[in-house]
């Protein structure tokens, strides 16, 4: 009988040494999750909306996106009057910590960016479209709806 040997745990000088690829990678790994900026034109929430129905996340997280962006302006989709965890579980049918998991998710995604306490309560919420997402969001036949071309912009 064989047994294979147990694989070598890295040291403090592996790491070390290993460290500025690591921190290529989180580099990498925050501009693909940074918000995505909008050509003149384009308008945030059907792109969103697109986006998050496109998404394989999981429905409640889906369900929620598409709550918060609904509070949100069609153009730019800044949210000026939070919702709040309770209003977010109110409008989804969902308890509240299963809202707070889906938020979780979408801010790990760069879906949702959480700014203020680390409270979901009284956090500022703004959903945003991550950049990895432009270049397929903008490929989809619904983004012809997302354009503008003249008129005024509601709020």
């Amino acid at each position: 009988m064989t047994t294979t040997a147990e694989p070598r745990r890295p040291s403090p000088a592996d790491l070390a040494a290993n460290a500025p690829a690591r921190r290529r990678a989180a580099a990498r790994h925050a501009e693909l999750l940074a918000p995505a900026v909008l050509n003149r034109g384009e308008r945030f929430r059907p792109l969103y909306n697109a986006a998050i129905r496109e998404s394989r996340m999981n429905p409640h997280t889906r369900l929620v996106a598409l709550v918060l962006a609904t509070y949100g302006n069609s153009r730019t989709g800044r949210v000026t009057e939070q919702p709040g965890l309770h209003r977010l579980a109110a409008g989804t049918g969902l308890a509240v910590g299963q809202v707070v998991v889906a938020l979780r998710a979408l801010e790990t995604r760069g879906w949702v960016q959480h700014t203020g306490p680390a409270r979901y309560e009284d956090a500022v919420l703004q959903p945003s479209i991550p950049a990895h997402a432009i270049p397929r969001l903008r490929t989809l036949p619904l983004t012809t709806t997302a354009t503008i071309t003249e008129g005024p912009t509601d709020a």
